[in-house]
């Protein structure tokens, strides 16, 4: 998961720790290991091409970590271009925790994974961290969302951040 540790010189954006959010309803049911029992395919091509050749694979790794650095670059961005709408929508509720849903997309290209920038929204404003969870409800968190539909090899994530001011 990419580093969303960001910090501007009003805000402080973290991501949403487990004891700040609603228990999970369990399913009652173990992990399957299933996978583990796959014949090897051309699902290991692209890792057998990486492990015979130590340059490739050392500039892909590079190349992996930049993009991925480049979402907290647009994160810090993001927060700079709405640093005004968010203090004047903590100012109007007199609070002083926002949270903070960020979109992306992470895609295979030739075995790298690309991080994709999507979108970032704003939740809501919260007067303390220990009020995250009237924001990130269950429904919220895991209930059914309405988005576009990803080609076999593009996978859509959402991270919830908390963000202070400081």
């Amino acid at each position: 998961m990419p580093n969303f540790n960001v910090t501007t010189s009003q805000f402080r954006v973290r991501p949403v720790s487990q004891n700040e959010l609603p228990p999970v309803q369990s399913m009652r049911r173990g992990p399957s290991l299933e996978y583990l029992t796959y014949a090897n395919g051309p699902r290991q091509y692209n890792s057998r091409m990486a492990a015979g050749a130590g340059v490739a694979a050392a500039v892909s790794y590079i190349a992996g970590g930049i993009n991925e650095a480049s979402l907290s670059v647009w994160l810090k961005n993001w927060l700079k271009a709405n640093q005004g709408k968010i203090n004047q929508q903590l100012l109007r509720n007199q609070h002083s925790v926002f949270v903070v849903q960020v979109n992306y997309a992470v895609a295979n290209s030739f075995g790298n994974q690309m991080f994709l920038s999507r979108d970032i929204h704003l939740l809501g404003t919260v007067p303390t961290t220990k009020d995250v969870g009237t924001i990130l409800t269950p429904d919220v968190l895991y209930g059914p969302q309405a988005d576009a539909i990803p080609n076999y090899a593009t996978k859509f994530q959402y991270a919830y951040l908390v963000g202070e001011r400081l």
